[in-house]
C-alpha cells in the first residue's frame, strides 16, 4: 500500500513539475513520425530572446548523417588544446546544423555563431579568470569560460526569471548581470517525505568543454556540482542540480538525450557512482 502511495505521489509531482517548470525548462521533443517514418527534431535557442523553436522532419538517413557529423565534430575537438583553436570548429557546426534547417526560427548563421561562441576571449577576460580557483576537487569535469558540446540525458536549460525565487539567496546572485542567459540542470534527486527514501536520477552521456583549463571531457553518469535548489510538493522534494551557471547556445533533444552546443563561463559536473 505504501508503495502504491509513493507511485501515486511520484506521478502527481511529475504532473506538477511538468505544469510548473516545463515552461521554464522548455522541454523539446524528437520522435519518429507516422508520416513516411521521418524523425521530427525541434531546436531551441538558449540565452537569447526573440527566436522561436524550429521543428523539422528528417529522414532516418539524414539523422544518421547528423549523428556521424557530431562524432567527427568531437574527434576534431579532441585534437585542439585552446579555446581559440576550437572556435572555427564550433562555427562550422552551426553551418552544418543550418544545412538541416536546425537553427532556431528566424536566426541567421552569423547570429547563431555569435550565440554559440559567446563573449570574446580577450585580455580582460583572461585577467578576470586568473582569480578563478585552479584546484579542482571534483571527481568529474570542471572548467571556466569555455565552449561546451555534449549529448546528455536529464539536462534542462532553465528560464532564470521564472526560477529567481529559488536562486536569489544562493551564490548565483553574483552572476546577476548575466541573468538573461540560461542556467542548466544536470540530474536531480527525489526525496519521499516523511519516509526519507531517495531516488537519484543523474545525467548520463558525454560532454566536452574547452576553456581556461584546456580541453576537459567526461563520459558516464554525473550531477551538476555548482548549485542546487529544491522544489517540494505532495510530500516529495526534488533537488535540481545546476552544472552550468549560465549558458548561451543551441540545443535539441532525441530519445531523452539533449544535444548542447554553446558557451558557459563555468561548468562543473561531479561523477555519480550508485
Amino acid at each position: 500500500m505504501m508503495e502504491m502511495k509513493k507511485i501515486l505521489a511520484l506521478g502527481i509531482i511529475l504532473l506538477f513539475i511538468g505544469v510548473a517548470i516545463a515552461p521554464s525548462i522548455n522541454f523539446t521533443v524528437v520522435k519518429a513520425s507516422n508520416d513516411n517514418d521521418l524523425v521530427e527534431v525541434t531546436t531551441q535557442a538558449c540565452g537569447i530572446k526573440g527566436f522561436g523553436n524550429t521543428t523539422v522532419k528528417l529522414t532516418k538517413q539524414q539523422y544518421q548523417n547528423l549523428e556521424q557529423y557530431l562524432v567527427e565534430f568531437r574527434a576534431r575537438l579532441n585534437q585542439t588544446s585552446t579555446r581559440e583553436e576550437a572556435v572555427p570548429i564550433f562555427k562550422d557546426a552551426v553551418v552544418e546544423l543550418d544545412k538541416y534547417g536546425l537553427l532556431p526560427k528566424g536566426m541567421s548563421v552569423k547570429t547563431a555563431q555569435k550565440l554559440v561562441i559567446g563573449p570574446s576571449y580577450d585580455f580582460m577576460y583572461k585577467n578576470l579568470m586568473k582569480k578563478a580557483p585552479k584546484n579542482n576537487t571534483l571527481n568529474g569535469i570542471y572548467n571556466y569560460f569555455c565552449l561546451v558540446v555534449g549529448n546528455t540525458s536529464q539536462t534542462y536549460p532553465l528560464n532564470i526569471f521564472n526560477f529567481l525565487p529559488y536562486i536569489l539567496f544562493d551564490t548565483y546572485i553574483h552572476f546577476l548581470p548575466f541573468r538573461l542567459l540560461s542556467p542548466v540542470v544536470f540530474g536531480h534527486t527525489w526525496w519521499f517525505i516523511p519516509e526519507g527514501g531517495a531516488m537519484h536520477v543523474p545525467s548520463q552521456g558525454w560532454i566536452s568543454a574547452i576553456g581556461l583549463f584546456g580541453l576537459t571531457e567526461r563520459t558516464g553518469s554525473f550531477f551538476g556540482a555548482l548549485y542546487a535548489f529544491n522544489v517540494e510538493a505532495f510530500n516529495i522534494e526534488t533537488r535540481y542540480r545546476l552544472g552550468m551557471n549560465i549558458f548561451s547556445g543551441i540545443t535539441f533533444i532525441h530519445e531523452g538525450s539533449r544535444f548542447i552546443l554553446g558557451f558557459t563561463p563555468h561548468l562543473a559536473l561531479n561523477d555519480y557512482t550508485p
